[in-house]
């Protein structure tokens, strides 16, 4: 009998269960983005909470759903306890989808963040890391998007999708970041991110009622590191070097000059290997290609030229990665992880060269790089329509 009343009771408790955790939910700040900055004091720690009283009343469209809280301190843990004296919920970022951090505090060195992070328990460390160039974290915290409801959402979207498509960046997670920089023989990069437009306007709800944006967050070029320190940017088309390099990019957008004109590839599936010895490293690139606009006048129905342009892609494809190595080298900071391939193939040798490695042995370390590229199709009209036009 009383395993029968056990289960006729079991089933109700399953309904039962359904808002167990409600209050405490609602006691909490859930943060979705953090922002470190300098400060008189040591830091500036600023957290974009996403269940802002807004959200749960506001059903104005175009209105702001949330707000950003700041804390200072000496330390991290310092500002983020001052931020508790200002929210009235329990803060929450086990559900951080992006850091910024303004290149103030990488130049000094990201030790104190990283480590703060690490030992947070409550950290999921899946997140973003992104460097704020010129500007300060927390106000590209609060640029406001009319495509996404949180600030967090459009930053962590535009690093992740631009990253695959765009050379120029590369998105990159904090577990990935202090993999890098504990590795032997390997240096770090971080993508940045800039503010474009008016910044105190692109801030406010009212900004997103109009059809132009005030200000938008934008993807810059890469942060160069040595140890957790930055050390130097890198310039557009050194950032696409770096990552063709690093197997960051699966596609592009390349051109090249032509007869009386431009021709412009998408490339496709972009492969990169190298093969390390003591004195130098092989670098193959492999990608197929199509023509994506083309105002030459070359017959593209002509093995000949196709293969001329594939050649004079195949050059430019080349003067991106020496471009992305020279910046390494000149700054001293092996990024792409030729030391940690020296290591693993000859680690007693790495062993014995590793004080002098980025310093001495690096920067003169002998490069040889192959391009293939491979033109699958040239578009779904076969020869240019200025070519056509004057043929």
């Amino acid at each position: 009998m009383k395993k029968t009343k056990i289960l006729l009771i079991l089933p109700f408790l399953l309904f039962l269960t359904g808002c167990w955790n409600y209050n405490e939910l609602n006691t909490l700040a859930i943060a979705t983005g953090m922002a470190i900055d300098k400060s008189k004091d040591g830091y500036e720690v600023s957290l974009l909470i996403a269940n802002s009283k807004k959200v749960e009343e506001s059903s104005k469209e175009g209105e702001a759903q949330t707000i950003v809280y700041s804390g200072r301190g000496k330390t991290i843990s310092q500002a983020m306890k001052d931020i508790d004296l200002v929210s009235s919920k329990q803060l929450y970022i086990g559900h951080l989808s992006v850091i910024i951090v303004s290149d103030k505090v990488a130049k000094e060195g990201l030790i104190n963040t990283l480590d703060f992070l690490l030992r947070e328990p409550e950290s999921i460390k899946r997140f973003y890391i992104a460097l704020a160039r010129n500007d300060k974290a927390k106000d590209i915290l609060k640029i406001l998007s009319p495509l996404e409801s949180f600030p967090s959402q459009n930053i962590y979207s535009n690093i992740k999708f631009s990253s695959e498509s765009h050379a120029i960046s590369a998105s990159v997670a904090y577990g990935i970041f202090i993999e890098e920089l504990l590795a032997k023989g390997k240096e770090t990069t971080l993508p940045s991110m800039v503010i474009k437009g008016n910044e105190k306007k692109g801030s406010k709800s009212s900004s997103l009622e109009e059809s132009t944006p005030k200000a938008e967050v934008k993807l810059n070029t890469l942060g160069l590191f040595k140890k957790d320190k930055l050390i130097t940017y890198a310039t557009a088309n050194e950032s696409r070097g770096i990552n063709l390099i690093k197997s960051n990019v699966d596609e592009m957008i390349l051109s090249t000059n032509c007869k009386e004109g431009t021709a412009i590839a998408k490339l496709n599936d972009i492969k990169t290997n190298y093969e390390v010895t003591k004195k130098s490293v092989n670098i193959n690139l492999n990608s197929t290609a199509y023509i994506r606009e083309s105002n030459c006048t070359n017959d593209l129905n002509d093995s000949k030229e196709i293969t001329k342009l594939e050649k004079s892609f195949e050059k430019n494809l080349k003067g991106l990665v020496i471009k992305g190595i020279k910046v390494a080298q000149k700054n001293k900071t092996d990024i792409f992880g030729f030391g940690n391939e020296l290591y693993k193939k000859y680690p007693n040798y790495f062993n014995s060269i590793k004080d002098i490695w980025n310093d001495e042995i690096f920067p003169k370390y002998k490069y040889h790089i192959n391009a293939n590229i491979k033109l699958k199709s040239k578009g779904s009209i076969e020869a240019s329509l200025k070519g056509a036009l004057h043929g």
